[in-house]
């Protein structure tokens, strides 16, 4: 017997919105953006008076930003950031505010003006005629306005021809206020050979209309031009110019930089256009499915094409010119005439272009704002980004997830459309300056693959929590739960931008993982012993990421998020937004809205008794290595560390158990049983812990029995921030791993129970949910609290009240921050310097020494004491000055300075005494010293010069 397949139900491509529009956005800010921090900085290389760039007070102090070394260079500069921000005040200040924002205005200034003389050159006289011209019976015209009314418009457009173009197809110019409708000529020839192809193509041309397209196209051409002609052929002559100008010595470290430099400007070139033309491309579906939904004849997309090349490289070679073009090929718009699966689709180019732009943006805006001194933005500029993003990615997320429920696809796991965005994030970190300067890759490359990584992790949560509220949610349309979930994504991802910014931009560049042990190694600050344990190095490091203020309200999200889709329950019926969706087409509720919550609880007390569990052996542990003259530091911060071992423990036994059993939403269920579990076991090992003392094989804080809640309390305080932090993260990664296992051994997630299920009464799962959102809302509430009371009280206790830096010791720091620094740059430290204030503080004191000498020998043995004074306090004044400034990076020139320096000092001493006593003998003396500072003064002036000279780099 024959059977036949149903056909697929088709979705309404209104359903939601298309995220097309965002994406534009995101286009115009990454060009505003890349405006501002391109020519800002070539306006600042501008200003300087010196060649060092704005690297020269860097090279003054010892740094070495050749090598890439962030810790070499974080040394030199907190060593001596007196005198580093007072050369940067003198030499590099940052320019005023309106300087480089005059850049992206004067971008704007210039879209505008093409905006508005594109469309006027394009409909000028002599090139096209007044529809009145070729339409004397006004046929054409009261088409026009029929159509018009059909589409919706609330005013008729103006229509001229253009009757040179000999294509049959037509072009709207202008904006969405005042749109002309240009019909080729072409087009006419075709009207009474084919009105119906006549009239499609007149409806597909007021869909842009009436869709809103014809501004945005115009604004993004627009701009894209002004971009060339104010940002993109200045910076290319500027680099070219430097490029040629380059020394042979520097070559090998300057030739990343600016092939970087080359690479950004073509990246974003590359990056534009894709996305442009792959928006324009979904603009085109969108218009033609309006086109035939208004009445347009399906046979006017009757175009003869060719026949796609067979597999092999002309396939390839023909895809990869697909994405450069703005229109689709015609057999792909016939098809999303029937099924327009094609515009719900989580396509990678874009994803992957999003998250380029997206680092891009974050990058650029981040250095501008931080030269600009205004460090304050930095929020403002992740939040910004995080948006965009979520506009493109969450609609595009939501959209996929609906067709999927709604044709009965298979619901994809988001996890390759993040990796798409977090490797676009990787490549877009390649190409600015936040990893890498002078090198062709970081120090650390393999920090890169966090952002893949988090990229996968993000998308798999953000998939199913749509893909949970997509099953659950009964109302008459799907935006509410939407904008939620697009709210929530939003959170989460500016968490992680913030923290990618400030703390994995700097791991990628090479900066220390072990804070405290740095810290003491450079002389930055003095580090009890015992804080630089594995524990405290790890408790440190959690409670750093933890105080950012989005990354507790985020942990939260990422459990309450679903937790509220629980509290709505499984879908018995269609809603009514699947039926507008899919026009009265049956869609039957597959009974699987959200998982069951009482095996999360299961797991959850399961968590919680593991638990207890890890936590009592490690009491044992501990008790059989206590000393018996008490606790010290090193047991209480190892206590702490098996706390969190045990927390760590319970998030990870729920996270397994429940996402073993869960079908679709393994992850949800995981980090809801996950945190949960932390919560919970943060709860009864403090009881267990309360209790130390009276199980004697167990007593770690306390010897004998009693209940003392006020001992573990200080370290609950400590520790729950972290805790929550490290339950999401082994959440996730068991969650992984179960979804690995089960992939590896080739058994599908059930889709549904395969038998009757007992029903929940909604007010128990409402309880249910309502405590554990409850939980999370306390939890997170309760560890900022406990953050903002606390303060850095495990970073001030770790660090003593004297400085770890002694006379010796500076010197000695600069040689830990990495290996010693090659010839050449030792070369330009030390012209740096020379250039940089230390050249002037000689010629200060060789111009005082003149004038001192001469004021003696002119007096012939009778000075007045008023007139040798101020040449005494000057003296003073240099030293002061001298002691202040860098340390010569150059160890010969080094010793030499000290030495003159002190001699200066001496030489104002002795002066201001002899002034004071009126002793003609000090006065001598301190003529001598004068003397000898001078000899010591132009030894350091030679030295400098000769170290400069051997590399010729003067």
């Amino acid at each position: 017997m024959a059977t036949t397949t149903p056909p697929r139900i088709r979705v309404d491509e209104r359903v939601m919105g298309a995220g097309t529009t965002v994406r534009f956005v995101l286009l115009m800010v990454l060009l505003l953006v890349s405006c501002w921090n391109v020519m800002g900085g070539i306006t600042r290389r501008a200003a300087l008076r010196t060649g060092f760039d704005h690297y020269g007070c860097l090279f003054a102090a010892g740094g070495d930003p050749f090598a890439g070394s962030v810790t070499r260079d974080t040394v030199a500069m907190a060593l001596q950031r007196p005198a580093y921000e007072a050369c940067l005040d003198r030499y590099e200040p940052p320019l005023a505010w309106w300087v480089t924002l005059s850049w992206p205005v004067l971008l704007v200034a210039v879209a505008w003006a093409l905006f508005r003389a594109v469309p006027a050159w394009r409909t000028r006289r002599g090139r096209v005629v007044p529809l009145a011209a070729v339409d004397p019976d006004g046929g054409i015209l009261r088409l026009v306005e029929e159509l018009a009314t059909v589409a919706g418009l609330s005013r008729v457009p103006r229509v001229v021809v253009d009757p040179a173009a000999a294509s049959t197809g037509a072009v709207v110019l202008g904006s969405d206020r005042r749109p002309t409708v240009c019909l080729h000529g072409g087009l006419l020839a075709r009207r009474h050979s084919d009105p119906e192809g006549f009239r499609a193509v007149l409806l597909h041309e007021l869909a842009h209309i009436r869709n809103r397209d014809v501004t945005l196209t115009y604004v993004t051409f627009a701009v894209w031009w002004a971009f060339v002609a104010v940002v993109l052929v200045p910076a290319v002559v500027v680099l070219v110019r430097s490029a040629v100008s380059i020394a042979p010595q520097f070559q090998d470290t300057q030739v990343p930089s600016l092939v970087r430099s080359f690479g950004l400007l073509g990246f974003l070139v590359v990056l534009v256009h894709l996305a442009r033309a792959d928006v324009l491309r979904s603009r085109e579906i969108y218009a033609d499915l309006a086109a035939v939904r208004w009445g347009a004849d399906r046979g006017g997309w009757a175009v003869t094409t060719p026949d796609p090349p067979p597999a092999g490289w002309r396939r390839a070679v023909g895809a990869l010119a697909e994405l450069w073009r703005t229109h689709p090929r015609w057999d792909l718009r016939r098809r999303s005439l029937d099924d327009p699966v094609v515009l719900f689709g989580v396509r990678a180019l874009p994803l992957f272009l999003t998250g380029a732009a997206a680092t891009v943006i974050t990058s650029q805006a981040r250095h501008e704002a931080l030269a600009a001194n205004a460090g304050w933005a930095d929020h403002a500029w992740v939040l910004a980004s995080a948006v965009l993003v979520v506009g493109v990615l969450g609609v595009a997320l939501w959209r996929g997830v609906a067709h999927a429920v709604l044709t009965s696809r298979r619901v994809p796991s988001g996890v390759r459309a993040g990796l798409w965005l977090g490797a676009g994030m990787a490549v877009g970190e390649l190409v600015v300056d936040d990893v890498t300067s002078f090198t062709w890759l970081p120090a650390r490359p393999w920090v890169l693959a966090l952002l893949v990584l988090a990229g996968g992790a993000f998308t798999w949560w953000a998939t199913q929590c749509a893909h949970l509220w997509i099953r659950a949610w009964p109302g008459r349309t799907i935006r509410p739960p939407m904008l939620l979930g697009l709210a929530a994504m939003c959170l989460v991802l500016s968490a992680w931008f913030e923290w990618w910014q400030r703390t994995g931009t700097l791991y990628a560049a090479g900066g220390p993982f072990d804070t405290g042990g740095f810290l003491q190694s450079s002389g930055l600050a003095s580090v009890a012993e015992p804080y630089r344990s594995l524990p405290a190095k790890a408790l440190l490091e959690l409670s750093t990421v933890t105080g950012r203020p989005l990354v507790l309200p985020a942990i939260a999200t990422l459990w309450v998020a679903p937790l509220l889709a629980w509290a709505i329950g499984p879908a018995t019926v269609p809603p009514g937004w699947m039926r507008d969706a899919t026009g009265g087409g049956a869609v039957e509720p597959d009974g699987e809205g959200v998982p069951p919550l009482r095996r999360v609880l299961l797991a959850v007390l399961l968590g919680g008794v593991s638990a207890c569990a890890a936590l009592a052996g490690a009491m044992a542990f501990l008790h059989a290595r206590r000393a018996s003259e008490g606790l010290t530091v090193v047991d209480v911060l190892t206590y702490c560390g098996w706390i969190l071992v045990a927390l760590g423990t319970a998030a990870a036994v729920a996270a397994v158990v429940a996402s073993a059993s869960a079908g679709r939403y393994r992850l949800l269920v995981a980090l809801v049983a996950g945190e949960a579990a932390v919560a919970a076991g943060c709860a009864a090992t403090f009881v267990l812990a309360s209790f130390d003392g009276c199980v004697p094989p167990l007593g770690t804080l306390a010897r004998t029995c009693g209940w003392r809640p006020e001992v573990p309390w200080p370290l609950y305080r400590l520790l729950l921030g972290p805790a929550l932090l490290l339950g999401a993260v082994v959440a996730v990664g068991a969650a992984a791993a179960v979804s690995a296992v089960g992939a590896v051994r080739r058994r599908p997630a059930s889709r549904g129970a395969t038998g009757p299920r007992r029903a929940v009464r909604p007010v128990r799962r409402v309880v249910a949910v309502g405590l554990l959102c409850a939980v999370a809302v306390s939890a997170t509430v309760a560890a900022g609290v406990f953050r903002a009371g606390d303060g850095q009280a495990l970073g001030d206790r770790a660090r003593g009240r004297e400085p770890a830096i002694t006379p010796g010791r500076a010197e000695a720091a600069a040689g830990l921050a990495g290996p010693p620094v090659s010839a050449r740059t030792r070369e330009i430290q030390v012209l740096a310097w020379h250039m940089y204030g230390g050249e002037e503080l000689v010629k200060r004191f060789m111009t005082g020494a003149k004038g001192f000498s001469d004021l003696l020998a002119a007096g012939r043995g009778e000075v007045s004491e008023s007139r040798v004074r101020p040449y005494c306090e000057d003296f003073a004044r240099i030293a002061r000055d001298a002691g202040a400034f860098f340390r010569v990076p150059e160890p010969r020139a080094e010793e030499l300075w000290k030495q003159f320096v002190a001699q200066v000092e001496k030489t104002g001493r002795t002066c201001g005494q002899a002034v004071e006593q009126s002793n003609g003998r000090l006065l001598e003396r301190s003529m001598t010293e004068l003397v000898g500072a001078a000899r010591l003064g132009g030894a350091v002036i030679a030295r400098t010069k000769a170290v400069a000279e051997e590399g010729d780099i003067r």
